[in-house]
């Protein structure tokens, strides 16, 4: 089966992240209330990433990523490492309270 890369929704939000900083901020603010499955799947999209790159990355198999990227997901954390590093990202445990900014 054939995958999109991505969506006219996902080119719209990757345009207005490099566009627009308060727009950026906003959107990784949001992804921050997310649970980790669902923030990389996120920051995939938002970077124009498809599953099948990080597959490959990974020497995994995209329904492998998929199932990572699903809500309730609950695997290893190193493989979730792994993923960010992929997304040149990194994990990290913020406060309710903090703010989170785009360099």
């Amino acid at each position: 089966m054939k995958h999109k890369n991505s969506s006219p929704f996902d080119k719209d939000v990757q345009n207005k992240i490099k566009q627009d900083t308060k727009y950026a901020e906003a959107y990784f603010e949001a992804i921050a209330d997310e649970s980790l499955p669902i923030q990389i799947a996120l920051l995939r999209r938002a970077y124009g990433i498809s599953q099948e790159k990080i597959a490959a990355k990974l020497r995994l198999k995209q329904a492998h990523i998929s199932r990572l990227e699903k809500k309730d997901s609950d695997h290893l954390i190193s493989t979730y490492e792994k993923m960010a590093k992929v997304l040149h990202s990194r994990i990290m445990i913020v406060p309710e309270n903090a703010r989170v900014i785009p360099a």
